[in-house]
């Protein structure tokens, strides 16, 4: 006999098949997720309540008529709950609110003020305050917001971040998660921010690639430039050991090495190409990717120039000894990349734990 516990626990378990048959596909009535689901009427009934009363679906019309009473039909209120997606490359921040489906709603971006970004805790004291005046321009309470995804251009170390680099001595180890989760009061998930960029490009696109690569160019404090990787594996971040899978190590290339090449964007590109195949090849040749998609946005015009250099290279490696089957290409979702992947994270983060969300 089921005592009160299991009732419980075998009604939190319908719900959620419920709820996730109707994130999969919307609009469904009564009587399709009873079939699929093989659930009895009520049972199927006092989850749709609930799932109303709570604002997780709502009503979508009606089906077809089969000669009686038209089947109403209920589809995921995408806006029932959200999730926050922040870029913090120092100094500019980019933050991104998404709704259940992932697709932004509202975005914004800001600069970090020059006094607050040798302090961690002021920068990111400003990164909360900066996300709650976006929550409340858009009206959306706190209390819907589901988790946080903050990609930054660090390292992680424990549950900790360190950006390395002689422009910002004082990031390291910092507790970057626990001090926004104590001003925000939501879940936040820090990660490299080229993994939340390859997530984006990868939703956007709809690659089905087993293993892609991503790197991107983005520019550092002083004018420099770095460039940063990333592994998805069916589509997910490859996080390594110690989340740093797919990272780059002493790719970048210093603000005096471009002196006086600020026109000629061949040559820039040819410049980041000499020095940044390397690291390049060392990713192919650990990871063997299908695809390796490259964001040099900002090259501006440079960015055709690096894409083609690199693809020559590994041409020339290739003749070299070293076979793969990997197409390069330019990413195409450049805007807020970051941003946007880290609200997917976050999102993808709160469904695996659809008890805790719903129930």
């Amino acid at each position: 006999m089921i005592n009160a516990r299991g009732n419980q626990e075998l009604w939190r378990g319908n719900l959620v098949r419920i709820f996730l048959a109707l994130k999969e596909e919307s609009p469904l009535s009564k009587n399709e997720l009873c079939h699929r689901l093989e659930l009895s009427r009520p049972t199927v009934d006092r989850a749709i309540a609930h799932l109303l009363e709570n604002g997780f679906v709502r009503r979508d019309g009606h089906g077809p008529s089969a000669g009686g009473r038209r089947a109403i039909l209920y589809e995921i209120d995408q806006r029932a709950r959200y999730t926050v997606g922040g870029d913090l490359e120092i100094p500019e921040l980019n933050i991104v609110v998404a709704g259940m489906d992932g697709a932004p709603i509202v975005a914004k971006s800001l600069t970090v003020p020059d006094q607050f970004i040798p302090d961690p805790e002021k920068t990111l004291s400003f990164v909360a305050t900066s996300i709650q005046a976006v929550l409340d321009a858009a009206n959306i309470p706190l209390h819907r917001i589901v988790g946080l995804g903050l990609g930054v251009p660090a390292f992680l170390e424990s549950d900790t971040i360190t950006i390395s680099g002689r422009n910002l001595p004082h990031w390291e180890r910092v507790p970057a998660r626990k001090l926004l989760e104590e001003k925000l009061g939501v879940p936040v998930f820090v990660n490299n921010d080229v993994k939340f960029m390859s997530l984006a490009e990868n939703r956007a696109m709809g690659y089905r690639d087993r293993v892609m690569g991503y790197l991107a160019l983005r520019r550092g404090l002083k004018g420099d430039i770095r460039m940063g990787g990333s592994i998805l594996i069916d589509g997910n971040l490859f996080q390594g050991g110690n989340g740093n899978g797919g990272s780059l190590h002493h790719a970048y290339v210093e603000a005096e090495e471009l002196t006086g090449l600020k026109h000629e964007a061949k040559k820039i590109a040819e410049l980041l190409t000499d020095r940044l195949i390397e690291p390049v090849i060392h990713l192919l040749h650990l990871f063997d990717p299908n695809r390796l998609v490259i964001n040099a946005a900002i090259l501006g015009e440079g960015e055709a120039h690096f894409v083609q250099a690199i693809q020559a290279r590994l041409m020339q490696e290739q003749y070299d000894g070293f076979k793969h089957d990997c197409s390069v290409t330019v990413a195409q979702d450049q805007r807020l990349s970051c941003a946007k992947g880290g609200a997917l994270f976050a999102l993808e983060q709160a469904l695996k734990r659809p008890v805790e969300l719903i129930a």
